[in-house]
């Protein structure tokens, strides 16, 4: 039991003019506090606060909280010990820090635990969005709405349990194992292999998760949702950087002249060919591209940009998450950061995917164009990932085009400005998918 006293782990919440006034707490609930009153934090936010740490032990803390101030103490806020135990107050209100940095990205924790349903969730406060438990005008029940209160919630993110004892003070573990893959991923840095065997432990470990029979199926299955969505994000980062050129090597590598890569470009496709232990990961793209189609087909509507093209820009730059943006696989719960950065340039996160798709085409100046045939096609998929494997040092078929194929050994770059000869493309090429587009009879090119 503590008392009014803070510990170094609690703090006052330096949010004066942002009480959570948000419409998830009635007027009824703001108490006045008395100085002498003691006070804790609900069992559950101390075990959840816990897991945080335990995931990511170098996290910053400086936007930790859990009791409130005087601004909050006279306004409905779960920052106030407004439910009394035994004579001390529960509060039953915690923010975390968001510190991508240092491990914690507390507005990925924030969705992870939004998607997991957990019954002691009674809201989500997190980088200007809202999420509750229960249905909210015409938002249903655990659906992100825009928050307004003054504070964005862009430096944190906000938790606060339910009302009773049985939930707050509910201490079991939480399934916020999804939110940190990826930057435990991150964390391995110029290794992209480590990056994907780091991903194969995450799958284990969300395997056998959603295994535990302890465990309600529904908030298995939820939890299984959110952990997939994090490892394909994860994947996405650990291939990307395994062949994407710097920006320092398009510009030692000047685009060559459509007219002059007509013609080889068409002798390759036409001569492309899949080994035959590559036939199966490859009919999986197939797949996974028609699966996508209406999404894809969407984007093609407002851009003139053909579906197959939209999908296959999808599969190497998302790894086929909707979670992702089209321009470069970084999340849409922000602005991307890697290059292109700063996109989309208008509206606000997180970002509709066919809204950012039509934004990576148009920026690329994709839209509008005209001419789809197959060697144009290759060309503009070359251009959107760079041209330094023409690099006469280098000198190495694009993988991004023919990985998976005939066509296609080894040879990347395994970080920027690094090219090693005997490291191996773990993507499906472009051309490939497109060639196995073709001989399905899926499309007409």
């Amino acid at each position: 039991m503590q008392s009014n006293d803070q510990s170094s782990q609690e703090r006052t919440i330096d949010d004066p003019v942002d009480p959570h006034s948000d419409g998830d707490l009635s007027a009824s609930m703001a108490i006045e506090e008395s100085p002498a009153r003691q006070w804790r934090v609900a069992d559950a936010l101390l075990g959840l606060r816990q897991a945080v740490n335990t995931a990511a032990p170098r996290r910053g803390k400086a936007s930790d909280g859990t009791i409130g101030d005087p601004a909050h103490a006279s306004r409905a806020s779960d920052h106030n010990p407004w439910i009394v135990d035994g004579g001390v107050g529960v509060v039953t209100g915690m923010d975390i820090t968001h510190d991508p940095n240092g491990g914690c990205d507390a507005h990925r924790l924030a969705d992870v635990l939004r998607r997991s349903q957990d019954p002691r969730i009674r809201y989500v406060i997190s980088n200007r969005r809202i999420a509750s438990a229960q249905p909210k005008g015409e938002a249903p029940a655990w659906a992100w709405r825009t928050y307004t209160g003054a504070n964005a919630h862009n430096h944190h993110a906000h938790f606060s349990v339910v009302e009773a004892k049985s939930g707050y003070d509910d201490a079991r573990g939480w399934p916020i194992e999804a939110a940190f893959v990826q930057t435990e991923a991150v964390t391995t840095g110029d290794d992209p292999d480590e990056a994907l065997a780091e991903v194969e432990r995450g799958l284990a470990a969300t395997i056998a998760a959603a295994a535990d029979p302890a465990v309600p199926l529904l908030l298995r299955l939820t939890t299984l949702n959110a952990s997939v969505d994090a490892l394909i994000d994860a994947y996405n980062q650990a291939v990307r950087s395994s062949g994407v050129d710097p920006a320092s090597l398009i510009e030692e590598a000047p685009a060559p002249a459509f007219d002059a890569l007509r013609g080889p470009y068409q002798i390759l496709f036409d001569d492309c060919r899949v080994p035959a232990t590559k036939a199966g990961v490859v009919a999986w793209h197939r797949m996974m591209l028609l699966k996508g189609r209406p999404q894809y087909e969407r984007v093609a509507a407002a851009t003139g940009v053909p579906w197959w093209f939209v999908g296959i820009v999808h599969a190497m730059e998302a790894s086929f998450s909707f979670t992702s943006h089209l321009h470069n696989g970084d999340p849409l719960s922000a602005r991307t950061v890697q290059v292109p950065s700063g996109r989309p340039t208008t509206g606000q996160p997180p970002f509709a995917w066919i809204d950012s798709a039509v934004d990576a085409l148009t920026v690329e100046g994709f839209a509008g164009q005209t001419e789809w045939s197959v060697p144009r096609a290759l060309y503009r998929w070359e251009a959107y990932n760079g041209w330094g494997y023409r690099r006469p040092a280098v000198n190495v078929p694009t993988p991004y085009l023919w990985s998976f194929s005939n066509h296609y050994d080894k040879g990347k770059f395994v970080r920027d400005g690094v090219f090693d000869r005997n490291a191996r493309s773990a993507q499906c090429g472009a051309a490939v998918m497109l060639k196995a587009l073709q001989r399905a009879g899926d499309v007409l090119v």
